[in-house]
């Protein structure tokens, strides 16, 4: 694991970390009709949201080499089919978006297997909104563009 994957990484530990607290505390019936203490309305989905967007930002900034921004986008777009519950595998898939801003740092080879891959694992009919854009982002950087 690089240095950016690990930032990463940690993003989603502190995720995961905050959302086992969360529910660890939970009583019968929390979340029914909006009553008592609903954890799909947590502020840590969107701070996690923040926090990774900001991250890769971040090493984008940073200018990593290809080989670093290629193990970094693979992990944005794996960590949802790796890790996560049904309660916090929503907001990782939402998360792949942030990987847009390291696109453009690919080896136009590496950008073409990334998008093969995740085609495969987000098929057309499955596919949300921004895991077209990240396909899109991913196939234009595997033409060299």
């Amino acid at each position: 694991m690089n240095e950016s994957t690990a930032v990463l990484q940690a993003c989603v530990d502190r995720y995961l970390q905050a959302m086992e607290r969360l529910t660890a505390g939970l009583r019968p019936g929390d979340g029914i009709l909006g009553f008592g203490n609903d954890p799909k309305r947590s502020p840590y989905h969107m701070d996690f949201y923040r926090e990774v967007g900001q991250a890769a930002e971040r090493l984008a900034g940073e200018g990593r080499g290809a080989q670093e921004a290629g193990e970094a986008v693979e992990f944005l777009l794996t960590m949802g089919q790796h890790q996560g519950d049904g309660l916090t595998r929503p907001m990782l898939e939402a998360a792949q978006g942030h990987a847009r801003v390291l696109i453009p740092l690919l080896a136009p080879e590496r950008a073409g297997e990334l998008a093969r891959q995740y085609a495969a694992c987000y098929p057309r009919r499955r596919r949300l909104p921004v895991q077209s854009q990240v396909l899109a982002a991913l196939e234009k950087r595997a033409l060299g563009r």
